[in-house]
Protein backbone atom coordinates (compact mmCIF):
# COMPACT_ATOMS: atom_id res chain seq x y z
CA UNK A 1 0.00 0.00 0.00
CA UNK A 2 2.79 2.82 0.89
CA UNK A 3 4.29 2.13 -2.66
CA UNK A 4 1.26 3.11 -4.48
CA UNK A 5 1.10 6.23 -2.00
CA UNK A 6 4.19 7.80 -4.30
CA UNK A 7 2.71 6.46 -7.63
CA UNK A 8 -1.10 7.71 -6.68
CA UNK A 9 0.50 11.04 -5.51
CA UNK A 10 2.41 11.39 -9.29
CA UNK A 11 -0.90 10.51 -11.28
CA UNK A 12 -2.84 13.28 -9.62
CA UNK A 13 -0.36 15.90 -9.81
CA UNK A 14 -0.23 15.08 -13.58
CA UNK A 15 -4.25 14.61 -13.83
CA UNK A 16 -3.83 18.63 -12.65
CA UNK A 17 -1.24 19.55 -14.74
CA UNK A 18 -3.51 18.50 -17.68
CA UNK A 19 -6.38 20.13 -16.53
CA UNK A 20 -4.41 22.97 -16.16
CA UNK A 21 -3.29 23.06 -19.45
CA UNK A 22 -6.51 22.41 -21.17
CA UNK A 23 -7.78 25.50 -19.32
CA UNK A 24 -4.77 27.73 -20.28
CA UNK A 25 -5.38 26.04 -23.92
CA UNK A 26 -9.70 26.81 -24.29
CA UNK A 27 -9.29 30.26 -22.50
CA UNK A 28 -6.79 31.65 -24.73
CA UNK A 29 -9.36 30.56 -27.52
CA UNK A 30 -12.03 31.95 -25.63
CA UNK A 31 -10.73 34.99 -25.78
CA UNK A 32 -9.92 34.99 -29.03
CA UNK A 33 -13.47 34.61 -29.72
CA UNK A 34 -14.85 37.57 -27.40
CA UNK A 35 -12.57 39.86 -29.34
CA UNK A 36 -13.44 38.74 -32.80
CA UNK A 37 -17.20 39.51 -31.31
CA UNK A 38 -16.18 42.97 -29.59
CA UNK A 39 -14.61 44.20 -33.48
CA UNK A 40 -18.29 43.45 -34.79
CA UNK A 41 -17.53 40.29 -36.41
CA UNK A 42 -20.32 38.06 -35.05
CA UNK A 43 -21.12 34.66 -36.69
CA UNK A 44 -21.93 31.55 -35.74
CA UNK A 45 -18.02 30.46 -35.68
CA UNK A 46 -17.31 32.70 -32.55
CA UNK A 47 -20.69 31.86 -30.71
CA UNK A 48 -19.99 28.27 -30.92
CA UNK A 49 -16.44 28.56 -30.36
CA UNK A 50 -17.76 30.37 -26.90
CA UNK A 51 -20.46 27.78 -25.54
CA UNK A 52 -18.10 25.00 -26.09
CA UNK A 53 -14.58 25.50 -25.48
CA UNK A 54 -16.35 27.69 -22.45
CA UNK A 55 -17.97 24.51 -21.78
CA UNK A 56 -14.71 22.39 -21.37
CA UNK A 57 -13.71 24.91 -18.98
CA UNK A 58 -16.81 24.91 -16.71
CA UNK A 59 -16.37 20.82 -16.64
CA UNK A 60 -12.79 20.69 -15.61
CA UNK A 61 -13.88 23.40 -12.98
CA UNK A 62 -16.72 21.34 -11.56
CA UNK A 63 -15.13 18.24 -11.82
CA UNK A 64 -13.30 18.24 -8.00
CA UNK A 65 -16.76 18.85 -6.54
CA UNK A 66 -18.92 15.91 -8.25
CA UNK A 67 -16.48 13.21 -9.34
CA UNK A 68 -17.97 11.51 -5.82
CA UNK A 69 -21.60 11.69 -6.69
CA UNK A 70 -22.80 8.97 -8.52
CA UNK A 71 -25.92 10.70 -10.63
CA UNK A 72 -23.93 14.01 -11.10
CA UNK A 73 -20.80 11.96 -12.09
CA UNK A 74 -22.87 10.20 -15.03
CA UNK A 75 -24.49 13.41 -16.59
CA UNK A 76 -20.64 14.85 -16.20
CA UNK A 77 -19.13 11.93 -18.35
CA UNK A 78 -22.07 12.26 -20.70
CA UNK A 79 -21.40 16.01 -21.48
CA UNK A 80 -17.38 15.20 -21.56
CA UNK A 81 -17.85 11.92 -23.80
CA UNK A 82 -20.43 14.27 -26.13
CA UNK A 83 -17.15 17.07 -25.75
CA UNK A 84 -14.63 14.80 -26.77
CA UNK A 85 -16.45 13.45 -30.06
CA UNK A 86 -17.26 17.11 -31.35
CA UNK A 87 -13.64 17.35 -30.51
CA UNK A 88 -12.71 14.32 -32.93
CA UNK A 89 -15.13 15.61 -35.69
CA UNK A 90 -12.91 19.31 -35.39
CA UNK A 91 -9.83 17.24 -35.96
CA UNK A 92 -11.50 15.31 -38.95
CA UNK A 93 -12.55 18.33 -40.65
CA UNK A 94 -9.36 20.68 -39.91
CA UNK A 95 -7.44 17.32 -41.62
CA UNK A 96 -8.59 18.38 -44.68
CA UNK A 97 -8.21 22.05 -44.28
CA UNK A 98 -4.37 21.40 -43.36
CA UNK A 99 -3.97 19.36 -46.37
CA UNK A 100 -5.52 21.90 -48.65
CA UNK A 101 -2.92 24.39 -46.89
CA UNK A 102 0.14 22.31 -46.90
CA UNK A 103 -0.60 21.41 -51.05
CA UNK A 104 -2.38 24.84 -52.29
CA UNK A 105 1.14 26.81 -53.44
CA UNK A 106 2.06 23.57 -54.74
CA UNK A 107 -1.16 22.59 -57.07
CA UNK A 108 -0.92 26.11 -58.24
CA UNK A 109 2.11 25.70 -59.44
CA UNK A 110 1.40 22.12 -61.22
CA UNK A 111 -1.30 24.34 -62.49
CA UNK A 112 0.93 26.65 -63.95
CA UNK A 113 3.89 24.46 -64.97
CA UNK A 114 3.20 23.84 -68.94
CA UNK A 115 2.93 27.51 -69.41
CA UNK A 116 -1.01 27.48 -70.15
CA UNK A 117 -2.92 30.12 -68.74
CA UNK A 118 -5.11 30.48 -65.55
CA UNK A 119 -8.20 32.08 -64.30
CA UNK A 120 -7.73 33.30 -60.96
CA UNK A 121 -10.97 33.40 -59.04
CA UNK A 122 -10.40 35.72 -55.69
CA UNK A 123 -13.33 34.79 -53.24
CA UNK A 124 -15.16 37.82 -51.87
CA UNK A 125 -15.36 38.97 -48.27
CA UNK A 126 -17.15 42.22 -46.07
CA UNK A 127 -16.42 45.63 -47.68
CA UNK A 128 -15.90 47.99 -45.22
CA UNK A 129 -16.98 52.03 -46.46
CA UNK A 130 -16.25 51.16 -49.93
CA UNK A 131 -12.56 49.70 -48.86
CA UNK A 132 -11.77 46.01 -48.15
CA UNK A 133 -11.90 44.73 -44.74
CA UNK A 134 -8.30 43.43 -43.55
CA UNK A 135 -9.08 40.19 -44.70
CA UNK A 136 -10.34 41.11 -48.41
CA UNK A 137 -7.25 42.92 -48.55
CA UNK A 138 -5.06 39.96 -48.32
CA UNK A 139 -6.75 37.96 -50.26
CA UNK A 140 -6.30 41.02 -53.13
CA UNK A 141 -3.08 41.81 -52.32
CA UNK A 142 -2.27 37.65 -52.85
CA UNK A 143 -4.16 37.68 -56.25
CA UNK A 144 -2.22 40.89 -57.44
CA UNK A 145 0.68 38.69 -56.82
CA UNK A 146 -0.22 35.65 -58.69
CA UNK A 147 -1.51 37.99 -62.02
CA UNK A 148 1.78 39.99 -61.86
CA UNK A 149 4.05 36.88 -61.68
CA UNK A 150 1.59 34.97 -64.46
CA UNK A 151 0.64 37.70 -66.94
CA UNK A 152 -0.90 35.70 -69.30
CA UNK A 153 -3.41 34.82 -66.29
CA UNK A 154 -6.92 36.27 -66.27
CA UNK A 155 -8.96 37.14 -62.85
CA UNK A 156 -12.40 37.00 -61.89
CA UNK A 157 -13.40 39.13 -58.93
CA UNK A 158 -16.67 37.49 -57.02
CA UNK A 159 -18.75 38.54 -54.42
CA UNK A 160 -21.85 40.60 -54.38
CA UNK A 161 -23.25 43.64 -52.69
CA UNK A 162 -24.17 43.27 -48.85
CA UNK A 163 -26.42 45.72 -46.99
CA UNK A 164 -24.03 46.93 -45.19
CA UNK A 165 -21.61 47.60 -48.27
CA UNK A 166 -21.52 50.88 -50.43
CA UNK A 167 -19.85 48.54 -53.20
CA UNK A 168 -20.15 45.16 -53.99
CA UNK A 169 -17.33 42.77 -52.89
CA UNK A 170 -16.44 41.84 -56.62
CA UNK A 171 -16.15 45.80 -57.53
CA UNK A 172 -14.24 46.77 -54.64
CA UNK A 173 -11.38 43.49 -55.78
CA UNK A 174 -11.39 44.61 -59.23
CA UNK A 175 -11.22 48.95 -58.09
CA UNK A 176 -7.65 47.84 -55.73
CA UNK A 177 -6.65 45.27 -58.35
CA UNK A 178 -6.93 48.10 -60.96
CA UNK A 179 -5.15 50.53 -58.76
CA UNK A 180 -2.10 48.10 -57.66
CA UNK A 181 -1.74 48.15 -61.66
CA UNK A 182 -3.66 44.86 -62.55
CA UNK A 183 -4.95 46.02 -66.48
CA UNK A 184 -8.33 46.35 -65.96
CA UNK A 185 -9.43 44.39 -69.56
CA UNK A 186 -7.84 41.15 -67.41
CA UNK A 187 -10.33 41.25 -64.48
CA UNK A 188 -13.88 39.46 -64.99
CA UNK A 189 -16.72 40.92 -62.40
CA UNK A 190 -19.14 38.41 -60.73
CA UNK A 191 -21.55 40.30 -58.09
CA UNK A 192 -24.35 38.76 -57.85
CA UNK A 193 -22.76 35.49 -55.23
CA UNK A 194 -24.34 35.71 -51.78
CA UNK A 195 -21.73 32.52 -50.30
CA UNK A 196 -18.66 30.67 -51.67
CA UNK A 197 -20.88 28.24 -53.30
CA UNK A 198 -22.48 30.84 -55.66
CA UNK A 199 -18.92 32.36 -55.95
CA UNK A 200 -17.32 29.39 -57.93
CA UNK A 201 -21.02 28.54 -59.52
CA UNK A 202 -21.17 31.94 -61.44
CA UNK A 203 -17.71 32.60 -61.92
CA UNK A 204 -17.90 29.07 -63.76
CA UNK A 205 -20.44 30.67 -66.05
CA UNK A 206 -18.50 33.42 -66.67
CA UNK A 207 -15.43 30.93 -67.93
CA UNK A 208 -17.95 29.15 -70.08
CA UNK A 209 -19.29 32.27 -71.54
CA UNK A 210 -16.43 34.21 -72.04
CA UNK A 211 -13.97 30.96 -72.85
CA UNK A 212 -11.63 31.75 -70.10
CA UNK A 213 -9.27 28.49 -68.48
CA UNK A 214 -10.85 26.02 -67.05
CA UNK A 215 -7.93 25.53 -65.08
CA UNK A 216 -8.16 27.89 -61.80
CA UNK A 217 -6.12 28.92 -58.90
CA UNK A 218 -8.63 29.83 -55.96
CA UNK A 219 -7.88 33.02 -53.79
CA UNK A 220 -8.94 33.30 -50.76
CA UNK A 221 -7.59 32.40 -46.24
CA UNK A 222 -5.86 29.38 -45.64
CA UNK A 223 -9.09 27.85 -43.64
CA UNK A 224 -11.47 29.11 -46.84
CA UNK A 225 -9.43 27.34 -49.84
CA UNK A 226 -10.31 23.54 -49.26
CA UNK A 227 -13.92 24.38 -49.73
CA UNK A 228 -13.28 26.96 -52.90
CA UNK A 229 -11.33 24.19 -54.33
CA UNK A 230 -13.53 21.74 -53.60
CA UNK A 231 -16.43 23.10 -54.82
CA UNK A 232 -14.35 24.25 -58.14
CA UNK A 233 -13.46 20.48 -58.65
CA UNK A 234 -17.53 19.79 -58.22
CA UNK A 235 -18.06 22.83 -61.03
CA UNK A 236 -15.84 20.58 -63.32
CA UNK A 237 -12.66 23.05 -63.32
CA UNK A 238 -9.21 22.38 -62.59
CA UNK A 239 -8.65 23.51 -59.15
CA UNK A 240 -5.77 24.40 -56.71
CA UNK A 241 -6.01 27.37 -54.03
CA UNK A 242 -3.15 29.52 -52.73
CA UNK A 243 -3.89 32.17 -49.61
CA UNK A 244 -1.88 34.89 -48.19
CA UNK A 245 0.06 34.91 -44.70
CA UNK A 246 -2.22 34.61 -41.94
CA UNK A 247 -0.41 36.13 -39.62
CA UNK A 248 -2.00 39.86 -39.83
CA UNK A 249 -5.86 38.25 -38.47
CA UNK A 250 -4.30 35.11 -36.74
CA UNK A 251 -6.32 36.14 -33.72
CA UNK A 252 -9.67 36.48 -35.56
CA UNK A 253 -9.33 33.40 -36.86
CA UNK A 254 -10.26 30.27 -34.12
CA UNK A 255 -13.87 31.92 -35.10
CA UNK A 256 -14.07 31.86 -39.13
CA UNK A 257 -12.06 28.47 -38.43
CA UNK A 258 -14.99 27.00 -36.67
CA UNK A 259 -17.92 28.53 -38.94
CA UNK A 260 -15.77 27.01 -41.69
CA UNK A 261 -15.99 23.40 -40.38
CA UNK A 262 -19.40 23.84 -39.87
CA UNK A 263 -19.96 25.23 -43.60
CA UNK A 264 -18.07 22.49 -44.98
CA UNK A 265 -20.20 20.04 -43.09
CA UNK A 266 -23.30 21.36 -45.21
CA UNK A 267 -21.60 21.05 -48.20
CA UNK A 268 -20.49 17.40 -47.83
CA UNK A 269 -24.90 16.81 -47.33
CA UNK A 270 -26.07 19.82 -50.34
CA UNK A 271 -23.46 20.58 -52.23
Amino acid sequence: MDKDKPRNKIITILSWVLRAVIVIFCANLLYTFIYTMSLGQINHGNIIGCAYFGGVILLIAVYPFIRKRKPLRTVFLICAGFEVLVAVYFAVISAFIISEMDHGEENALAVSADGSPQTVIVLGCMVLDGEPSPMLGLRIGKAEEYLKAHPDAVCIATGGKGSKEEISEAECIRKCLVRDGIDESRIYIEDQSVDTTQNIRFSKNIIDTEGLPQDVVVVSECYHIYRGVRQAKLNGLHAAGIYPDPDPVLITMPSYWIREIFAITRDFFFA
